[in-house]
């Protein structure tokens, strides 16, 4: 077992009132190791963890019987899973039981950072679904950004704007998750540095930016449409009370969600607390709501406005571009103002220029690469993507070989290469390489390169 760690007086006092008879217990799982666990992507997932022990409320999560070094993992490197605290996997659970079709959704999951939980909305949502991903803080928005680069999906949009940003957008959205700032009470057992920060006066400031939050949030949902708000804390002030608060609001309701025995989530009033004494799992609290009444959405115009930083690429050079996708047909391209070529698939076309016309800090599709003479020169999100076509020469590297390609290395391959060719761990792209018939140029990102 751990070293316990010092917690609050006031914090343990809060608990002891909330807990009560079961507080001994829960200072108890505090104190023991965090189990590890993986949300595992649903297109590149890892077969070999098929016999591991399962997240009850997610079929794509798994537990690993240790924590492993996962910089040190290709397939980790390649976006084959995502390392996500368990509880947090709930939120799959509450979108399968709101979502009720096959309908396709407009989402967002307006705090999105680190991206954990947009991984798994990417993975969940009906076909066609669009999902935009927003985070308001530069450095944050940049993990964002990595993150869901790896994930490799084509419905994804980011955005980097306070939720106050997204009001010309009222009544646009399907889904709305809110996974709030909070005080982090739920990673005391992981994080000392969250204990450390905690104080009452920092669990009253982050209720009231909640509440402003939610407010915020709760115009941009459709009539009938939904919203979650989660945080990863246990007190009343930033988990029930706030969601009482938007219960009381005309127009919404609870939605109560049905949950099996054997998970161990306690019902609160309202929502719903995981605790870690009663799941495998850190803390998480979670309530849903629907809005029952409101405005519908403007009409969006007949023809698309249009964007407002990319240009329609140049239809002569489509032929250098369309046979590196699967779908290539299904896209319309377009280029930066840096020359950058993006794919943005037509069926979402419409409205992620709807969406570039409010929020100008929007990355919208997927990029391509850059045109050079009459080649494209792949870029290194492309190798990630899942529209990346099977056609496109490939090398599987062992894992000693891929590492060292991974720290931008050149190491010795089993074949020579010529052209663009993509490295491959387990059948999962990694990135590109340059060949020249006797020698290669390595093209990982230096950003990217891993340093252990």
């Amino acid at each position: 077992m751990q070293t316990p760690p010092t917690l609050p007086a006031a914090f343990v006092s809060a608990m002891q009132q909330q807990l009560k008879t079961e507080y001994e217990a829960f200072a108890t799982a505090l104190a023991s190791p965090s189990p590890t666990s993986v949300s595992k992507h649903f297109q590149k997932g890892i077969n070999s963890w098929e016999n591991y022990k399962g997240v009850k409320w997610y079929n794509n999560g798994v537990y690993l019987p240790e924590r492993p070094s996962f910089t040190l993992d290709p397939s980790f490197q390649a976006g084959a899973y995502y390392v996500q605290e368990a509880s947090s996997m709930f939120v799959a659970e509450a979108v399968r039981q709101l979502q009720g079709s096959d309908r396709p959704l407009r989402a967002l999951d307006l705090c999105a950072a680190p991206g954990g939980k947009s991984a798994l909305l990417a993975n969940i949502l009906p076909p066609d679904s669009l999902l935009v991903s927003n985070e308001v803080i530069k450095n944050r928005y940049q993990i964002l950004r990595y993150n869901l680069d790896k994930w490799g999906m084509p419905n994804v949009v980011t955005t980097q704007h306070d939720s106050q940003d997204f009001q010309p957008l009222a009544a646009w959205f399907d889904l709305v998750l809110v996974d709030a700032p909070c005080s982090g009470e739920g990673m005391f057992r992981k994080d000392p540095g969250a204990i450390a920060e905690w104080s009452p006066a920092h669990v009253a400031h982050c209720a009231a930016r909640q509440r402003r939050i939610l407010a915020e949030a709760a115009a941009l949902v459709r009539p009938g449409g939904h919203l979650i708000y989660s945080t990863c804390t246990y007190n009343e002030w930033e988990n029930d009370e706030n969601a009482a608060w938007l219960a009381s609001q005309e127009g919404w309701a609870l939605r109560p969600l049905d949950l099996a025995a054997d998970w161990g989530i306690r019902e609160r009033a309202p929502g719903y607390q995981l605790y870690p004494h009663q799941v495998d799992g850190e803390g998480l609290y979670l309530c849903a709501f629907q809005k029952t009444a409101g405005e519908q959405a403007a009409e969006a115009p007949r023809k698309p406005p249009g964007f407002r930083k990319l240009s329609t690429a140049p239809k002569a050079q489509l032929e250098l571009v369309k046979p590196w996708l699967r779908q290539a047909e299904e896209m319309s391209y377009w280029t930066q103002p840096s020359g950058s070529w993006r794919a943005i698939p037509e069926r979402f076309l419409a409205d992620i220029q709807m969406l570039s016309q409010v929020l100008n800090r929007l990355e919208g599709g997927f990029l391509l690469g850059e045109i050079k003479g009459k080649e494209l020169i792949p870029a290194p999100e492309l190798a990630l993507h899942t529209e990346l076509s099977e056609d496109v020469s490939r090398l599987a590297l062992k894992k000693e070989t891929a590492l060292s390609y991974l720290r931008k290395e050149t190491p010795e391959l089993s074949q020579s290469t010529k052209g663009w060719v993509l490295m491959c761990y387990e059948g999962l792209g990694l990135g590109w390489v340059k060949g020249l018939g006797h020698r290669y140029n390595n093209y990982y990102p230096k950003e990217w390169r891993i340093r252990m």
